[in-house]
């Protein structure tokens, strides 16, 4: 049975390789919440990116002997597990791994809302970028709310995920936040994104959300990038980005081929091809986008 690794970011994602693990030789149920509950505390109550190799991959062996409890207990001890991914009290690298296991034994929406929001609370130092975006855009492909998630990917000025399947391709920040939202309609997270940005300090942040607002293509994301375009409290570079970004509006001729059939078309077009992660992927997302332009019918704060 292949055996999981302490997932880690960037320099520290080196782990040992494993062996044979020594497992209980038979395992145990954890019974009650407060054994769960002492187990999680235990286990988890470390930073993998503080730590030395032997330390993490110790701690591996010794999680995945818990995976192998909990699943071997799945009736009893699935529901404990959900109530202390549910406690924000726990460690924080338990909702990376926890959120994970919760997944790898069910499929239900309430239980993936869970890991959502688990993995909007965790260290992204100790999480691989690639391991983090696939499993926040894996929900989203399956139509789960996870804008929180999404957003806390703003936390890390330097989030970049590489695709060597794919010549070695760079999905930065904002190409990270757009596949992370984008296969989901717009309602569902425009407006916390335009919150967000009301708030936000961090320049690589505001950049990505800004052009987020740009895929959205619609009136309401059409004003914020206006506000900001105008808006003499915002530093000169914020201004000239989102200056940028209307340009590239009228470039696409917004509104000069009007029709609603056509662009919920091409919407849906889009959603479904966001499903895959690669360059290609990302071409035909931006093509499409020019159509959903051209097409869109409401386009009063586009011009």
């Amino acid at each position: 049975m292949q055996k999981r690794k302490i997932i880690l970011s960037g320099v520290a994602a080196f782990c040992a390789s494993f062996g044979s693990i020594v497992a209980p030789s038979v395992a145990q149920s954890l019974s009650t919440q407060a054994g769960m509950h002492s187990r999680v505390v235990a286990l988890y109550s470390f930073s993998p990116s503080k730590v030395t190799n032997e330390v993490r991959e110790s701690k591996s062996k010794e999680m995945d002997a818990f995976w192998d409890e909990v699943k071997a207990h799945k009736d009893e001890d699935l529901p404990l597990l959900r109530r202390e991914l549910e406690n924000p009290e726990n460690p924080k690298f338990f909702f990376a791994d926890g959120s994970g296991l919760l997944l790898s034994l069910s499929q239900a929406q309430d239980d993936q809302k869970i890991a959502v929001h688990c993995l909007a609370k965790v260290d992204l130092s100790d999480f691989q970028s690639r391991q983090f975006l696939f499993e926040v855009h894996g929900l989203a492909v399956k139509g789960i709310d996870v804008t929180p998630a999404a957003l806390h990917l703003l936390d890390d000025p330097k989030f970049v995920v590489y695709l060597p399947e794919h010549g070695a391709y760079k999905l930065d920040q904002s190409a990270c936040l757009y596949y992370s939202l984008l296969p989901l309609p717009n309602d569902v997270w425009l407006q916390s994104v335009i919150e967000r940005l009301k708030t936000e300090h961090d320049e690589t942040a505001t950049k990505s959300m800004l052009l987020l607002l740009f895929y959205a293509q619609s009136d309401d994301a059409d004003r914020v990038i206006r506000s900001v375009a105008k808006d003499p409290g915002i530093g000169k570079t914020m201004r000239d980005f989102a200056d940028m970004i209307l340009k590239h509006e009228r470039d696409l001729g917004v509104g000069s081929h009007p029709s609603r059939a056509l662009e919920e078309k091409f919407r849906e077009e889009r959603r479904l091809r966001m499903a895959a992660v690669s360059d290609e992927a990302v071409d035909d997302m931006e093509d499409l986008t020019g159509k959903i332009a051209q097409t869109r019918t409401e386009t009063s704060s586009a011009h």
